[in-house]
């Protein structure tokens, strides 16, 4: 997996370099504007929006399928993100007419090829790569929002549940259509059963359905509706809500959640007392805000039901 993904950097598949960290002009992000003169756009492009890092798949015309060259450069570009101490909050979208399509069946081969890559070791490396991908996002201890308009089906969905946050256009599609055609949808209904109880989990997996946005949203996979042509501004809005709290708490509640899903009761309970002691002995409780009195008086106003939080 690694060799691939320095096949893929010697192979001038490397990322391209973010664009500038001015805000987009207003509308899609991902048909909003091009990238930089020069820039690699063969792949995946990378550009910054304030301190949100937009990750577009770019593949348009294959309907943002999943090759083993794309995924790479994902990863490359979702460790850029990790490591640049400027970014706050990742967000993946698709270019063309949906988000993604799922994995590139080219990559599959026929009976044959395939015997051969079990053989050979590759398979291992072709599963291998998806499977990085979703980690990558999963681990992320910056908060990553999947922008998803048109579609975004198998592997596509699973990208989707593998983010924090999910904003989507009324009407874009989801499911695993590919149980219909006799293929187990295996990362789907891991992701899925994070999601959601083990019933409607096993629902979603095993028919196959597709399902709209406004359906996943009632079951809590989606966090925000957009309206069709508004998903860039409301996927940036969303962004800009995280990117203004305190890199350390979100991170640190992020981790937190994760350790959470996997641990009991009682050790999820020691875990959050961890924490709070965590923060009393690093003083952390101090004025963790440019302006601590602004947001206490506006804490105040929202419990006494002077000001709503901003709609979704």
């Amino acid at each position: 997996m690694g060799a691939l993904c320095a096949r893929n950097r010697r192979e001038g598949r490397a990322v391209s370099r973010p664009e500038s960290r001015s805000r987009p002009s207003p509308g899609d992000p991902a048909t909003s504007g091009a990238g930089p003169t020069g820039a690699d756009t063969s792949l995946l492009r990378v550009r910054d929006a304030g301190a949100s890092r937009i990750l577009t798949l770019d593949r348009p015309d294959k309907r943002n399928a999943l090759n083993d060259a794309l995924l790479a450069t994902l990863c490359d570009a979702l460790r850029q993100a990790q490591a640049d101490p400027q970014v706050r909050t990742i967000i993946l979208e698709g270019a063309g007419n949906g988000f993604c399509s799922g994995r590139d069946q080219k990559d599959a081969g026929n009976a044959d090829s395939s015997r051969a890559l079990l053989q050979d070791g590759t398979l291992e490396g072709t599963v291998g790569i998806f499977t990085e991908a979703l980690r990558l996002l999963i681990d992320s201890r910056k908060p990553t929002i999947a922008s998803v308009h048109g579609f975004a089906l198998a592997g596509g969905q699973a990208l989707t549940l593998a983010c924090d946050f999910v904003v989507a256009e009324h009407g874009a599609r989801f499911g695993n259509p590919e149980m219909q055609f006799g293929f187990p949808a295996a990362m789907n209904t891991v992701l899925l059963a994070r999601h959601l109880g083990r019933r409607k989990a096993l629902e979603i997996a095993m028919t196959g359905s597709i399902y709209l946005a406004q359906d996943y949203a009632a079951l809590g996979l989606i966090n925000r509706l957009a309206e069709p042509g508004q998903r860039g501004a409301a996927t940036q809005a969303f962004a800009e809500q995280l990117n203004a709290l305190a890199p350390w708490a979100v991170s640190r509640t992020k981790q937190l959640l994760r350790a959470v899903e996997h641990t009991g009761i009682d050790e999820s309970l020691d875990a959050g007392d961890a924490l709070n002691q965590l923060l009393r002995a690093n003083a952390q409780l101090a004025p963790v805000f440019e302006d601590p009195d602004a947001t206490r008086a506006r804490l105040q106003r929202q419990v006494a039901g002077a000001v709503k939080p901003a709609p979704p």
